[in-house]
């Protein structure tokens, strides 16, 4: 039986990078940022790709705790400390960039297909169960039970393709900008 899923972790760390690159852009910093990867961006891949981490801990929990504004909150406010703690300023800025990466990732599993039973992400856990999901099937179903399988590597390549055709564009534009931008 194949696992259909929301986006793969490729489609989301592209969402967490497009975050960093356009913070960088709203910031001012995006002249000094000229290297292709830094460090708020890989940062900031990793946090939207986090919340699938629940597939490790706890298949059954997948698209609930982890897939929630509470969950985002809990990594702004954790962001923040941290920041603060090693850096002593803009603690709350660095953590809003993470909150939104993380953030991403609820949106693009908002925006993908989820044929899977119950459908959609628990986005108000832990006040209510009801789960959300737009219908608009942007982003194609992964497998990631039996990805070792030659249909699931091809269904995940083929999403993984098509995740790229729609954010690559917007990534090579924010790249773009981010070029044009004096320091």
């Amino acid at each position: 039986m194949i696992n259909a899923s929301m986006p793969s972790p490729i489609g989301h760390a592209l969402a967490g990078v497009a975050t960093a690159w356009t913070a960088d852009l709203l910031d001012g910093s995006a002249g000094r940022r000229m290297a292709f990867f830094t460090r708020r961006t890989l940062i900031c891949a990793a946090l939207a790709a986090l919340p699938d981490a629940d597939l490790v801990a706890h298949a059954a929990l997948h698209r609930s705790v982890t897939h929630s504004l509470v969950a985002t909150i809990a990594v702004t406010i954790i962001a923040a400390a941290v920041t603060g703690w090693v850096t002593r300023r803009d603690a709350w800025k660095v953590a809003a960039i993470c909150g939104a990466a993380y953030a991403t990732h609820l949106l693009l599993d908002w925006l993908g297909s989820d044929p899977s039973s119950p459908q959609g992400i628990q986005l108000f856990w832990p006040f209510n169960e009801l789960r959300y999901i737009s219908g608009w099937d942007l982003f194609r179903r992964t497998e990631r039970r039996q990805w070792w399988t030659v249909r699931a590597m091809m269904r995940n390549a083929e999403a993984a393709a098509q995740e790229l055709a729609i954010l690559g564009p917007v990534l090579l534009a924010l790249r773009s900008l981010r070029q044009r931008r004096p320091s």
